[in-house]
């Protein structure tokens, strides 16, 4: 009988949704740390929902599939896993409602100085007036997306929907049906940068947005510009991030992703009345678990049988897998 690993930091409700549909003819196995990876021997699929080390292809002899809990690949060396002949897949756009929701949640906690005020508020002091003159609504204000594939997307669906934004967007290939349904405008990265009241990052990490928002994007930047990173750490440069916001350079800042993570109580972004910070938690809603256990079994399931993916993105290291 087939085996699925289950390797990485699974809460109760993945647990039991991955317990509860585990397909018919498969058995399970939950890893809990390097220390039992030696149950990975007989393992022939991998479903990963934190970073992947090379250990884990070492300790896995009999590995096909290396299925990712969620979109993210940067922490994985497809490269390695391909040149062993194991197969990466992700889940794309699964999780893109709840980090499109986190990312507006920080929109509004920045422009309405939600840890400042509650801050003040366990102080007892009542600061019912001081933020006046730095709170501002979404209404009217202009977005600009930097990435407009799952996750930004659904943030142009929500900020048009219901917010009354004027959303525009730069990616790398425009996409005019979107453009339609949801009333957005496509303009170049460097219009993105000085027009946007909120820019909000929604691309993957590779080795052409590392380092994509740094000193001189944030100088281009509206005084009163804030932005949102629920994409990845490294994507913005966190010393220029910094000091553009101790600066005032811009008015705030939304994060869920920081460079190197995690971060210690003492990371500065964590101490800035003007930073709204999360624990790069923005796919991590137990209502969409099910929806992660379906996708990823499915793929386990569809390659085991020799039949293609649920979607051919899915296939992350198709350009360097060598058969075995």
């Amino acid at each position: 009988m087939p085996k699925i690993g289950l390797t990485g930091v699974y809460f109760d409700g993945a647990k039991k949704a991955l317990i509860e549909n585990v397909p018919e003819g498969f058995e399970i196995e939950f890893i809990n740390g390097k220390e039992e990876y030696n149950k990975l021997k007989d393992v022939e699929y991998i479903i990963n929902r934190l970073a992947v080390d090379s250990e884990i292809f070492t300790a896995a002899k009999n590995l096909k599939l290396l299925q990712k809990w969620g979109a993210g690949f940067d922490d994985c060396d497809i490269k390695l896993a391909g040149s062993l002949g194991i197969t990466v897949a992700n889940c794309p756009g699964v999780n893109s409602r709840p980090v499109a929701e986190l990312a507006v949640m920080h929109m509004l906690s920045v422009y309405r100085n939600l840890i400042a005020i509650n801050r003040n508020l366990t102080k007892g002091i009542w600061p019912k007036s001081e933020f006046f003159g730095r709170s501002y609504m979404i209404n009217g204000k202009t977005v600009g997306i930097i990435g407009l594939g799952n996750i930004g997307s659904k943030v142009a669906e929500i900020l048009t929907g219901g917010f009354g934004a004027d959303v525009q967007y730069y990616d790398i290939e425009r996409k005019p049906w979107l453009e339609e349904k949801y009333g957005c405008k496509f303009v170049t990265f460097e219009d993105i940068l000085r027009t946007s009241d909120i820019i909000t990052v929604h691309v993957p990490q590779k080795e052409d947005t590392i380092g994509m928002i740094g000193k001189n994007e944030f100088e281009k930047m509206k005084k009163t510009a804030i932005i949102i990173n629920t994409a990845r750490g490294p994507i913005v440069e966190e010393s220029a991030l910094i000091n553009a916001l101790e600066s005032g350079r811009i008015l705030g800042a939304g994060v869920d992703n920081f460079n190197k993570e995690p971060v210690g109580a003492d990371h500065p972004l964590l101490h800035m009345a003007n930073v709204s910070a999360t624990a790069h938690a923005g796919g991590n809603t137990a209502d969409n678990d099910i929806n992660m256990v379906k996708y990823c079994y499915g793929n386990i399931v569809k390659f085991h049988n020799g039949q293609p993916f649920n979607s051919p993105k899915d296939l992350i290291n198709g350009q360097y897998l060598v058969k075995k």
